[in-house]
């Protein structure tokens, strides 16, 4: 029997294709295979007669073979096999595409189950193409049953994966589990064991479900005890009291080039008075698009550093990072010049005493050593030594798309004199209360809703076909005005068989085409961090009309003479990720439009039209959650190891349960040793980790 610690070579008579899948998966442990959860099922539970059979959906025939025979292909390499399939109720043509061995392996005669979608075509009728099928006698791996769907890589088959999967099964002995039985009991969910059999080998589509909900329970739950043990370790640490200047406050406020709104005011007087306690702050600042969340930020860091503190700020890219870094310093032109440093991997400036320097890597250290210091920067913060000794606050911005480490090692690592700093965590992307309360679970919110005052709404719409000439006739018309323009795109090259529009091919189309004679530049990812900058100073400084780009400009980029977007592919966004793209404009009080262009039509496109409706981005957050029930789309994939593989965002009950029995079990057990094998998994939660 296996056990789910066993190395996959345990399994028994694997053939060359599952030596080569476990290979393309890089899976190593029998537990590592039963990871990975079906993206979906197709139900051939139901045994239907051809007569009976209906057009477009999955179906399962008990079918005699009439005949069969090879033809030749349409293209070389290609082998083309048909046969004609019959019982009691009539035959059905079937065709089946590079299986040469189908001559051999199904006679005329011989009895199968055959499993597929019947489509009709109009030169041949009713026919089935590349079906699955198993001969009535066997115990079949997908025919007559609830076939999962895996997700594949290389050339690995659907076929080959399931036979695999049901191989471990079938093999499988009793997996340990990590969840005490009273929780289990009390939530009404399967064993660990059952739990994979009922998604690896389902009898029906419910007891499919059943076997998602109990992995997605351990999920959901090992993150919230994740980040529960998280917050003990701060308490228990505690923070150093950052005492409130309420003269530098007036004047800091004052000095402002716009009055703050209600919000702002009050998520930065929540934030003031958690800071003055010697329980570390953690507070989740979410705002909309251009609601102002920076300059609270800018608010609170600086009165840090004039209480004698340093404070840091975490972004996960450089743009961002140089964003962050140039409106800290707007900011505090008016009271008086804290020394910022900028820290990135690919640049190390310092603004102190009126001058700026660039420095080396041991400089930089050197005066971050020194402390009471402004600190901006990526993940090169995490480093050794670059973080100040007196860091009194800690600053996560867009901090979904950190893992759960890289956002405590800033406010849990301790500071020589053994306090933890305080800590802000901010975040663009609206997020529904049922998921805050699970992916920030250990966190007070502020929200800010309201924009500052003379910000326009963006107006919005959907464009197909030969109505996309309005985008470019728009853009044009606000290049004339000295306006500038975006345009997004979902890829870089144009490489992708969808037929989507690349940044690098629109760039070319648009400048010899609708574009022609504008200025335009091109940004994307993969360009050296030197060749970014100098794309994004030329067009924040209107050396360039049009900036063609990928989703690198979701976030940082504040150019408040860009007053219209046009978003290609449209329909390949998220609606939540669509609303931030479009808040790149509408940044001043200018008139502001956002275009998304589109060749989806039914269903797709109406999900568009939502944002033409609305600009209130938790309205925009709560329709994306009813919209998207499916997979893995709760935030995390950019941590570098998906914390969620089986939990949905419809999953509100889960994360419920899940909640609670995560503080039952740290108020009975902080230190979770009572059940090691969940502190297991939680210290490898917490130990994620980031690419830039």
């Amino acid at each position: 029997m296996l056990k789910t610690g066993d190395s996959v070579r345990e399994i028994p008579e694997l053939n060359a294709a599952q030596k080569r899948a476990i290979k393309s998966y890089g899976a190593e442990t029998v537990g590592d295979l039963l990871d990975m959860l079906p993206r979906r099922y197709d139900d051939y539970s139901r045994t239907v007669s051809i007569g009976d059979a209906p057009i477009g959906q999955p179906v399962t025939l008990k079918v005699r073979v009439e005949s069969i025979g090879k033809q030749p292909g349409f293209r070389r390499r290609i082998t083309i096999i048909r046969a004609s399939l019959k019982d009691s109720t009539g035959s059905l043509r079937v065709i089946w595409f590079n299986q040469p061995w189908l001559l051999e392996k199904l006679p005329a005669g011989k009895e199968i189950f055959l499993s597929g979608t019947i489509q009709f075509r109009p030169k041949f009728g009713r026919q089935m193409s590349n079906p699955i099928w198993e001969p009535i006698d066997s115990e079949g791996v997908t025919s007559g049953t609830v076939a999962p769907v895996y997700p594949l890589m290389g050339s690995v088959a659907q076929k080959t994966m399931r036979e695999l999967m049901a191989r471990v099964i079938e093999n499988l002995d009793e997996a340990p589990d990590p969840l005490p039985a009273d929780i289990r009991e009390t939530c009404g969910l399967l064993t660990r064991t059952d739990a994979y059999k009922a998604v690896h080998r389902p009898r029906t589509l419910g007891i499919a479900e059943e076997g998602r909900r109990r992995l997605a329970f351990d999920e959901l739950l090992v993150y919230r005890l994740a980040l529960g043990s998280a917050r003990h370790e701060a308490d228990k640490a505690g923070a150093p009291s950052v005492s409130f200047d309420e003269r530098f406050a007036k004047r800091f406020v004052a000095s402002l080039p716009f009055p703050l709104t209600d919000d702002q005011r009050r998520a930065a007087w929540a934030s003031i008075l958690d800071m003055q306690q010697t329980r570390p702050m953690r507070r989740l600042l979410q705002g909309d698009v251009g609601s102002g969340k920076t300059v609270v930020a800018a608010f609170l860091m600086s009165l840090t550093y004039r209480a004698g503190e340093s404070a840091a700020l975490m972004a996960p890219t450089e743009i961002l990072a140089k964003q962050h870094g140039r409106s800290l310093r707007r900011f505090l032109q008016e009271t008086g010049q804290a020394p910022v440093l900028l820290l990135t991997s690919s640049e190390k400036r310092l603004w102190e005493g009126g001058e700026e320097k660039t420095l080396k890597l041991h400089e930089a250290r050197e005066r971050i050593r020194e402390g009471r210091i402004l600190v901006i920067g990526t993940h090169a913060l995490l480093e050794r030594d670059m973080l100040p000794p007196d860091t009194a606050l800690a600053v996560v911005d867009e901090q979904h798309r950190f893992g759960v480490t890289q956002r405590e090692a800033l406010a849990v690592a301790p500071r020589p004199d053994g306090l933890v700093p305080h800590l802000l965590s901010m975040t663009a992307t609206p997020i529904p209360r049922s998921l805050a309360l699970t992916l920030y679970g250990d966190l007070d919110v502020s929200v800010i809703r309201q924009k500052p005052s003379g910000r326009m709404e963006i107006k919005t719409k959907v464009l197909t076909g030969a109505d996309r000439e309005q985008a470019y006739a728009a853009v044009v018309a606000e290049v004339k005005k000295s306006h500038r323009a975006f345009v997004v795109c979902p890829i870089i090259d144009e490489s992708d068989k969808l037929g989507v529009k690349s940044a690098t091919e629109e760039a070319k189309r648009l400048a010899a085409g609708p574009l022609k004679g504008l200025r335009i530049g091109l940004l994307h990812g993969r360009m050296p961090p030197a060749d970014k900058d100098g794309v994004m100073q030329s067009f924040a400084e209107g050396l360039l009309d049009v900036l063609i780009a990928t989703t690198v400009v979701e976030v940082g980029v504040d150019v408040p003479e860009a007053t219209v977007m046009l978003i290609e592919g449209a329909e390949r966004f998220g609606l939540a990720q669509l609303h931030q793209l479009r808040g790149r404009v509408g940044r001043s009080s200018r008139v502001s439009s956002c275009y998304l262009l589109s060749d989806a039509d039914g269903p797709a496109l109406e999900r568009l039209k939502v944002l033409e409706r609305t600009n209130d981005g938790f309205v925009v957050a709560e329709e994306d959650l009813q919209r998207r029930g499916e997979g893995n789309v709760l935030g995390t994939e950019q941590s570098g190891q998906a914390v969620f593989r089986a939990a949905r965002t419809s999953d509100i009950d889960l994360m419920a349960m899940a909640g609670k029995a995560a503080d039952e079990l740290l108020n009975k057990d902080t230190e979770l040793a009572q059940v090691p094998e969940l502190h297991t998994l939680v210290e490898r939660v917490r130990k994620t980790s980031h690419q830039e």
